[in-house]
């Protein structure tokens, strides 16, 4: 009898004991790597000021969707959060970051993932400033004048990677290279003629049915981020704007810490940072904004090549 009930509690215990290992395999943590090789960036680089970081992520999940990625750039004893971004990934992660070199002697490079479990995995790369400057050249373009919403004299949409301009009607075939949208619209009791994006998911939809619905089917939708903490504060100066020939201005005029896929009150005057979806930093300058759904805006833009 008693070797019976010793063989039973052992039974009890390596079913246990294997049920405990099924539920680790099935809610281990995820892994976050950092791809080497190519252009990838790598731990220790030297990189001139301004010069490019091109990071590549790529995470497991853990046995749970991903839902979080952050990265942060801690230089001079700041803490700069570069991308705070909600995901929604199944199976894995795997993103292209650029950035450029700021001035401190050393970056640390923080990265993280996190599942719908809340499980988590972080990495981190050391970037030291090398000798030299390796800011690049930038595209110029004069005069852009884009239709809101319900103006059908002028282009909709922007591509800011070549400056050119579609219509409602001609967009078709484009979606993938459009950047920049414009609309008006009443918030906070003010006039706000808006810059915002295809990307942009907020509760100032661009896909409203008074604006571009038209975007709501598009399978690639460009999300361009706009700095409104610099704008709204005027944070960029005008003449360094004209006097700027290569993208030393447009890399550190931009502040990734306040930053939205839309940006109120682009009034005629303001100066908006932004940075596109494939890493591109540039200045749009406001030359006209009209506050009505029907009116136009002139912008006046500088962009990495």
């Amino acid at each position: 009898m008693k070797n019976k009930i010793t063989v039973l509690l052992l039974a009890i215990l390596l079913i246990s004991i294997t049920s405990c290992k099924k539920d680790d395999d099935l809610n281990s943590n995820p892994v976050i790597t950092l791809k080497t090789g190519g252009n990838y960036t790598v731990d220790n680089q030297l990189v001139p000021l301004g010069g490019k970081i091109l990071f590549g992520v790529k995470a497991t999940n853990g046995g749970a969707i991903i839902t979080y990625l952050k990265i942060q750039r801690i230089a001079d004893g700041n803490v700069i959060t570069e991308k705070d971004q909600g995901v929604y990934l199944k199976d894995s992660l795997d993103m292209d970051f650029i950035f450029n070199k700021s001035t401190a002697t050393q970056e640390i490079w923080r990265f993280l993932v996190m599942n719908s479990n809340r499980d988590s995995a972080v990495t981190t790369l050391t970037i030291n400033r090398g000798t030299g400057s390796s800011y690049g050249e930038i595209y110029y373009y004069p005069s852009l004048k884009i239709g809101l919403q319900q103006n059908t004299t002028f282009p909709n949409y922007v591509d800011l990677h070549n400056g050119n301009l579609y219509t409602k009607t001609n967009v078709t075939g484009h979606e993938v290279d459009i950047d920049l949208v414009g609309f008006f619209y009443i918030t906070g009791g003010k006039n706000s003629p808006t810059l915002c994006c295809p990307g942009y998911t907020g509760s100032s939809s661009v896909t409203a049915a008074d604006r571009y619905p038209e975007i709501e089917p598009w399978t690639t939708k460009h999300l361009t981020l706009y700095d409104y903490f610099s704008s709204d504060n005027n944070l960029v100066n005008i003449s360094a704007f004209n006097d700027a020939e290569d993208d030393s201005l447009l890399v550190t005029s931009y502040k990734p810490e306040k930053v939205s896929g839309l940006c109120k009150y682009c009034i005629s005057g303001r100066i908006i940072p932004f940075k596109t979806e494939d890493g591109k930093y540039g200045l749009v300058h406001v030359l006209h904004a009209d506050t009505t759904s029907t009116g136009y805006m002139e912008l006046e833009i500088k962009v990495q090549i």
